[in-house]
């Protein structure tokens, strides 16, 4: 059954990504084209001016109440590890997120400002596998270049999954720094529903592996820093920015624990905004 009260309109260049059927149009293109497309019909039309500012006004409280709440924690949070790592970006430095948990918190936590910052991502098999080959031929293309510099935010499942491809930074001394939480596991599934499964999560979903990523620093020549707090964590970051070569920076967090803390975070941004709009 159709949407009455707004029509939507889905654009893609090649599928027909509407599965519930509630489309009422479908336009076949590349969806940033038509925007540019779309933009000289706009001009001089009028602007519910209203809907716009209850909008980036609801955007402005829920950002304070994430700075706020992650503001009063004293643990690794890695939603507040995602706003770290965006704060320490320089201008025109190049932001590679991976797939499954630093992505989302990146969407969540990261904090946007005028700094021109380029946000790069890609889906591998399964949304984790190559990332860090990718991250650093993305590094090696910003190097040559002389654009600025290269962070990657990558959990450790994906980050055990494309090891070898470390090698790449030691052979071809790029530089780049990889910023891994460690929650020893798959940490997006304890978001689901399995989760309750405590019997069989652990082994078919949470896959605990208890590696020291600092052999792994060692055996690929990179520089290891270990962040125990916010504190550090910036420094850590900062120094791999101003470093040459590669640099991992650890942050171990609790699987079960950043589940809480990811809810805490979004009770808070609902109670600020029904205490703004009641």
């Amino acid at each position: 059954e159709k949407q009455t009260e707004a029509s939507l309109v889905v654009v893609d260049p090649a599928r027909w990504p509407d599965p519930s059927s509630r489309a009422h149009e479908m336009i076949q293109a590349d969806a940033r084209r038509l925007c540019e497309m779309l933009l000289p019909c706009l001009a001089g039309a009028s602007r519910n001016t209203d809907w716009l500012n209850r909008w980036q006004s609801a955007n402005d409280i829920a950002g304070s109440a994430i700075v706020d709440h992650s503001a009063r924690l004293d643990e690794s949070f890695e939603g507040g590890v995602l706003a770290e790592v965006v704060a320490c970006l320089p201008e025109r430095a190049t932001l590679f997120a991976s797939s499954s948990m630093p992505v989302r918190d990146l969407d969540t936590f990261g904090e946007g400002d005028a700094r021109i910052i380029r946000v790069m991502s890609n889906r591998g098999a399964n949304g984790i596998d190559g990332v860090i080959s990718t991250a650093l031929g993305a590094a090696a293309v910003s190097n040559q270049s002389g654009a600025g510099p290269l962070v990657l935010a990558i959990g450790d499942i994906a980050f055990y999954h494309d090891m070898n491809g470390l090698l790449a930074g030691k052979s071809h001394r790029i530089d780049a720094t990889i910023v891994v939480i460690n929650n020893d596991g798959g940490g997006i599934f304890s978001f689901l529903p399995q989760a309750a499964d405590q019997k069989h999560f652990e082994k078919l979903f949470g896959t605990p592996h208890g590696l020291d990523f600092s052999h792994a620093a060692e055996l690929y020549g990179a520089g290891y820093a270990r962040a125990e707090n916010t504190e550090s964590l910036r420094r850590s970051v900062t120094a791999g920015i101003e470093g040459r070569g590669l640099h991992i920076v650890e942050v171990r967090t609790n699987r079960a624990r950043n589940v809480v803390l990811h809810r805490e975070a979004l009770s808070a941004v609902a109670k600020a905004l029904d205490e703004h709009w009641s």
